[in-house]
């Protein structure tokens, strides 16, 4: 193996030094070859001692981190400073050995002075100094070969370290799938197991009345509910709806919102809507208009007359009672507009069992009523003398929640137009105005 090729630029950068000093003070080297001591060599070995001393600790923290770009500069300098804390552990017995190796060859420098001092003067300086460079030069070789095991040991040992993050990352992504998919299926059995919670409800009831549910010989009309002169205030009720609901082009503006999502139930599970309290048949009509097939029920003989002459399906019945009367998993989607008001407490619980009964897996529902939480919407809610009483969204949303209905979530509409409400941009004329001038109508949406 040949001499290390820095070794070699050593050697001659020493030779040149000594030719030139020889050229300029042939007497200089004459009494050093003769054995005399010469204070001025030993002076500037001194020196050059000192300045090697000082550099012979390897600190990384001691090197500048800079970035010359203008814009991302701080930034990269910032990243670079991080990088060289957080991996200073994994290089640091290099840099003690390194520091080592170099105040090992300081201290032989000294140790070289030293013997120059004290050497007599039966050696010439020149092959002192020939004798010095290949001891060096064999310590400088057995320090290399230290230092590159010493780097190849840190460098598999940070292979290894590399590949076991990338195994633990693995690891936690592969538990990760697996707890979403667990996720998953606790969530079909919470639907499957209130799907069959609210069928063994239906059931115990029925082993109750014996009444119920309808036989489908029978029909739903057996069950209309008992009103007192009932020809005398079905045409109260539409006349009462004609000045009070809205135009019907204004109520299937509104309603309009919710096809898209009905559509997306119908893509998913087929079947067909129920629009139960159908009224004027607005909802009924856009559907149509979007080819999804809908049949409506209603109570009121007046409306559902109207609705006939639209050419729209509808049945007149009590709306919980035909709904019960239908087959299981025959519907994509119920929909109920301005209903729930008029029902009790223990009629909204029944039709939340009830509709998740009949709807289809992906299947919705969508039970749209008065907003209590705004004044201006509730002073009007008592108009209607049927209302039994204004449904928070709050209840109504656990209502569902609680049947088994999966994604509920609220939605306001129909807002009080502007020029009622009050004008300012302060927080408190903000609250004002969800307080006394809010949406005037909600709806609670659930999927199954």
């Amino acid at each position: 193996m040949g001499e290390d090729p820095i070794i070699q630029a050593i050697k001659r950068d020493i030779e040149e030094l000594l030719a030139a000093k020889r050229a300029v003070d042939p007497g200089l080297f004459a009494a050093a070859n003769s054995g005399v001591n010469n204070q001025d060599i030993l002076e500037e070995f001194r020196w050059a001692l000192e300045q090697a001393a000082g550099l012979a600790t390897v600190d990384i923290n001691r090197v500048p981190v800079r970035s010359m770009r203008p814009v991302w500069g701080p930034i990269i300098t910032l990243f670079k400073r991080a990088i060289r804390k957080s991996t200073y552990w994994l290089y640091q017995p290099l840099f003690q050995q390194i520091t080592a190796y170099n105040k090992a060859v300081v201290d032989f420098i000294n140790k070289i002075a030293l013997h120059m001092e004290k050497a007599t003067n039966h050696t010439p300086l020149e092959e002192k100094l020939e004798s010095l460079l290949t001891q060096l030069s064999l310590k400088i070789e057995a320090a290399e070969k230290v230092s590159e095991e010493s780097f190849a040991e840190v460098t598999s040992d940070k292979a290894d370290l590399q590949r076991e993050v990338v195994e633990a990352k693995q690891r936690v992504q592969d538990a990760l799938i697996e707890l979403t998919s667990l996720r998953r299926l606790v969530e079909d059995y919470r639907a499957e197991a209130a799907f069959l919670r609210a069928k063994l409800a239906l059931a115990l009831q029925y082993q109750r009345t014996g009444k119920w549910p309808v036989s489908r010989e029978e029909g739903p009309e057996k069950t209309l509910r008992s009103l007192q002169d009932l020809e005398d205030t079905t045409w109260f009720y539409h006349a009462f709806e004609q000045q009070f609901r809205g135009s019907e082009e204004l109520i299937k503006e509104r309603q309009r919102a919710y096809i898209p999502e009905v559509r997306k139930a119908y893509d998913t599970c087929g079947g067909y809507v129920l629009d139960l309290g159908a009224g004027r048949g607005e909802f009924l009509e856009l559907c149509r208009e979007a080819d999804i097939p809908a049949k409506g029920v209603d109570l009121n003989e007046a409306v559902v007359f109207r609705c006939r002459e639209k050419g729209l399906e509808v049945e007149r019945a009590d709306a919980i009672a035909y709904l019960q009367s239908l087959p299981d998993e025959s519907l994509c989607a119920v929909t109920a507009f301005q209903l729930v008001e008029h029902l009790t407490p223990q009629e909204l619980w029944r039709l939340g069992q009830t509709v998740l009964v009949k709807l289809r897996p992906g299947g919705m529902v969508i039970l749209e009523t008065v907003n209590p939480h705004s004044l201006a919407a509730l002073q009007n809610f008592y108009l209607d003398l049927t209302h039994q009483r204004p449904v928070p969204a709050p209840t109504l949303r656990f209502l569902l929640e609680a049947a088994g209905f999966r994604r509920v979530e609220v939605r306001f509409s129909s807002p009080v137009p502007e020029d009622l409400r009050l004008k300012g941009d302060d927080p408190s004329i903000v609250r004002l105005n969800e307080l006394l001038f809010g949406f005037q109508d909600y709806a609670v949406v659930g999927w199954r």
